[in-house]
């Protein structure tokens, strides 16, 4: 299974990244402590590796995708249950979390780096990552 990462960076401040890790085991999202709540890491982080589970890199030397819309969405949750969730199309996707969690800076330079990363990403089926020797 692919894993994703979150990083709450404290100090001085630094722009939200995505960093691919070593071997394809998945990403790291780095956001700094004012861009992020504390409560949002684990939600985030459990969020993106569901998610990540229908993506892969594309291979090395093929060509490029399509370029896919990328919105991170800062709504209040409509009840107690809901912080955070995803919705997936053909040409889009669209992270919805509480404005609590993550501030309006982080949302559109996630949204903003996402889109842009888009073209090396492909779709993948269910039980595609399985193999992955990743815990």
């Amino acid at each position: 299974m692919w894993v994703m990462h979150v990083e709450r960076v404290k100090g001085d401040y630094v722009e939200p990244e995505i960093i691919d890790l070593e071997g394809g085991t998945g990403c790291l999202f780095r956001l700094h402590e004012s861009d992020i709540a504390e409560d949002g890491v684990e939600p985030l982080a459990d969020l993106l590796t569901a998610q990540a589970q229908f993506w892969a890199p594309r291979p090395p030397g093929s060509p490029l995708g399509p370029v896919i819309t990328v919105t991170w969405e800062r709504v209040p949750k409509p009840d107690a249950r809901l912080e955070i969730g995803v919705e997936e199309d053909a040409t889009s996707i669209t992270y919805r979390l509480d404005p609590s969690l993550m501030s309006q800076h982080a949302a559109d330079y996630l949204s903003r780096l996402d889109t842009e990363r888009s073209p090396y990403w492909q779709r993948v089926p269910k039980g595609y990552h399985d193999s992955d020797d990743v815990e």
